[in-house]
């Protein structure tokens, strides 16, 4: 039974040699062009993530102006008609005065 197991092995080592030559040429052809190719997804992976960031801090930053603006522009309005409230009533009063006048 030694005998088919025996020419067995003589077969994988020569696939496993050939595998790894074939692994050497293929860093050989490719694994430069690979290795630039990875820093460069890397890199823009990276820039990528800046952005983002930036992105998302200019984004809170608007928010907060705009609810700023918001909350001035309603500090505002409510002053304006507090005014003009006044203001009628000034003018109801002088009505008043007039025509008893």
């Amino acid at each position: 039974m030694n005998g088919p197991t025996n020419e067995l092995k003589p077969a994988l080592e020569l696939k496993d040699g050939a595998d790894d030559r074939m692994e050497q040429i293929r860093e050989l052809l490719v694994g430069e062009h690979l290795r630039v190719q990875e820093a460069r997804l890397a890199a823009v992976e990276s820039r990528l993530r800046d952005l983002e960031g930036l992105v998302f801090r200019r984004v809170d930053a608007l928010t907060a102006r705009i609810e700023t603006l918001a909350s001035e522009t309603g500090t505002d309005r409510r002053a304006a008609f507090d005014e003009l409230s006044h203001m009628v009533l000034d003018l109801s009063e002088n009505i008043r005065r007039l025509s008893r006048g």
